[in-house]
């Protein structure tokens, strides 16, 4: 009994002694610095010009750095997409904002990671989206949830000046 105490003693040991560290690794002391960000973007010096060198500009502080009243990141637009499905299928209209590759007849197969929203057109027949304002079009994928309804896809160019575009299906 003794003997297979000190065995389970010593087993136990050498397992928290390999489970616990001995690896290395990260998370030691070092002597390196983490860097630091100036404050002032340095613009490298160029000696004076020469007609096939130009005149370096001067360090900008990102503290001078002043927008106009009423600047805005947003880029947003706002569209209508109305859809008129005669069929009796349900299924999804899936949109995206880019595209993957056309394929040689043409069709346009839309990138899956891009999808905007997924809309049901035997629920709702308008859905208003918030669209990027430098998209030149996005991309819409009918997928029926029955196979004998074959699937269908558009390229919906954003040029109209409404913001209001319309499927047919």
């Amino acid at each position: 009994m003794n003997n297979t105490s000190k065995l389970i003693a010593m087993t136990s040991l050498s397992l928290l002694v390999s489970a616990c560290g001995g690896g290395g690794g990260g998370g030691g002391n070092s002597s390196v610095s983490p860097a630091q960000t100036p404050a002032v973007t340095p613009t490298p010096v160029q000696s004076p010009a020469t007609p096939s060198q130009p005149v370096a500009a001067a360090a900008i502080n990102t503290s001078d750095i002043v927008a106009p009243v009423g600047f805005s990141f947003d880029i947003g637009e706002k569209i209508s997409l109305s859809m008129d499905y005669t069929g009796v299928t349900p299924g999804a209209l899936h949109l995206y904002s880019e595209s993957a590759f056309v394929m040689s007849n043409g069709d346009v197969v839309a990138e899956p990671t891009s999808r905007i929203t997924t809309v049901y057109p035997t629920h709702t027949d308008v859905v208003e989206l918030e669209v990027n304002g430098n998209w030149e079009q996005i991309y819409a994928r009918w997928v029926p949830m029955s196979s004998k309804v074959q699937e269908q896809s558009w390229v919906i160019k954003l040029d109209q000046a409404s913001n209001s575009y319309h499927l047919a299906f």
